[in-house]
């Protein structure tokens, strides 16, 4: 069966011809090259791929200095394959040629750093950010740019900065903002220099009045479309922005677009039920990424800037479905079946592999 496996991860190997795969797995149970995700970056050159497997066992600190994809196997992946790839360490992001990293697919529950300027062109795409904060404090003053926040899972997460920085092309789409009280001020926070901020296509909710911030620390100049905003205020901590096409329901203030000198782009509904299929549950805080947050009915269905639903997108093809961002974009082995039941010294054994891939 050893054999089996590196044949068809030698096979997967092939499909890149300059970049090099490596695997770990701090698990005894998996198959892999590397047992931490560091020793597997050390090893690495630019451009490369690295695949975390699940682990029942978490994975400690790290620091990316070089340009690669840090791949785990989503906040909640297939039931056959369970197991999650949880960091509950300290991560690190410097220097320049850290640019165009993309990290998908682990869950994190300690401070990821990004610690010089020059770390641009990231992508934080399916990951898990629990009770955490992603902080964007290089050590000198100077400018960030492009980066992507997609289908991620904010489970009392935040991303934050600072006014010593210009932030610059930020894209925060798809992903699931809850907070509860526990452990972060804002979702998104201290983004007050900035330049093309895009906040579309998100679901905030919280328990308790519904005063809870989504955004803080003097959040100024962005642009707020297509948003669901359920006990979760977006008025408080965010000034001269553009809200468009936006839903609040239960919050501590339900025109958000009225105050602070923001702007109403229009189409915007205050005070009105989105009408998830479970929103019963998002009403009461529940905090589940499972829940189902398709709009059913009501002022939500087709109300958004682009003629969809508001809210976390579910579109049809491609990959921003909130139901596909529970696992990462790669394939993976489902089942592999010995087909021939004895054979003979010598003989060939037949197995049926079923590889499945999310979009």
């Amino acid at each position: 069966m050893k054999r089996i496996f590196y044949a068809l991860v030698f096979l997967l190997s092939t499909s890149s011809l300059f970049a090099t795969i490596r695997t770990v797995s701090n698990n005894p149970s998996t198959i892999a090259q590397f047992n931490t995700i560091q020793a597997a970056i050390n090893a690495a050159n630019s451009g490369d791929t690295i695949y975390v497997h699940g682990s029942p066992n978490p994975y400690g600190s790290f620091t990316i200095d070089k340009r690669l994809a840090i791949i785990g196997p989503g906040w909640s992946p297939d039931k056959n394959l369970p197991l999650t790839a949880f960091v509950n360490n300290s991560v690190n992001i410097t220097g320049a040629a850290a640019a165009g990293t993309e990290i998908q697919g682990l869950h994190f529950q300690s401070t990821i750093s990004i610690v010089t300027l020059g770390v641009n062109n990231i992508r934080f795409v399916r990951n898990r950010f629990s009770s955490m904060s992603l902080n964007i404090f290089p050590n000198v003053a100077g400018t960030i740019s492009n980066y992507l926040f997609e289908g991620n899972y904010f489970d009392n997460g935040q991303v934050q900065t600072n006014s010593s920085y210009t932030m610059e092309n930020f894209i925060f789409q798809n992903n699931l903002f809850i907070e509860n009280g526990c452990c972060v001020f804002a979702s998104i926070s201290g983004f007050t220099n900035t330049t093309n901020i895009l906040v579309d296509h998100n679901l905030f909710y919280g328990s308790g009045s519904g005063n809870r911030p989504a955004f803080g620390g003097n959040t100024r100049f962005i642009t707020v479309s297509n948003n669901v905003f359920v006990r979760r205020d977006a008025a408080s901590g965010l000034s001269s922005s553009t809200f468009n096409n936006n839903i609040t329901f239960n919050t501590g203030n339900d025109a958000p677009w009225s105050a602070n000198g923001n702007v109403d782009g229009g189409g915007n509904k205050a005070g009105q039920d989105p009408v998830m299929v479970d929103q019963t549950s998002v009403n009461n805080g529940v905090n589940n990424p499972l829940l189902n947050f398709t709009i059913a009915s009501g002022p939500a269905n087709d109300a958004s800037s682009d003629g969809k639903d508001i809210g976390l997108l579910y579109d049809g093809t491609g990959s921003l479905n909130w139901n596909n961002s529970r696992a990462s974009r790669i394939p993976y082995i489902f089942s592999m079946n010995i087909t021939t039941p004895t054979v003979a010294p010598g003989g060939n054994v037949s197995v049926t592999v079923e590889a499945r891939r999310n979009n």
